[in-house]
């Protein structure tokens, strides 16, 4: 039978957390610089195909995920103020 961890199990100083953090930024931001250039070439594609209606809801969507990161960045820097 396999073994579990529970999170109180496991124990790790400030500077471990903080550089945990730091990765976990890190590869978040490079998640949202892969999202953000296949919805801007989704975009593109979407408008040479000449369908107005996919062009618009792909711009939306493309618009909208850049307002997400906007507050995400607000939000990061909100929690970065209070430590």
């Amino acid at each position: 039978m396999a073994e579990t961890t529970t999170k109180e199990d496991i124990r790790i100083d400030a500077d471990e957390a903080d550089e945990l953090n730091r990765e976990a930024a890190d590869d978040l931001e490079s998640i949202e610089r892969a999202v953000k250039q296949e919805a801007e070439e989704h975009v593109e594609a979407v408008d040479g195909d000449g369908n107005e209606k996919e062009s618009v809801e792909a711009a939306a969507t493309a618009f909208d995920f850049d307002e997400a990161e906007g507050e995400t960045e607000r939000l990061a820097n909100d929690a970065s103020e209070r430590d």
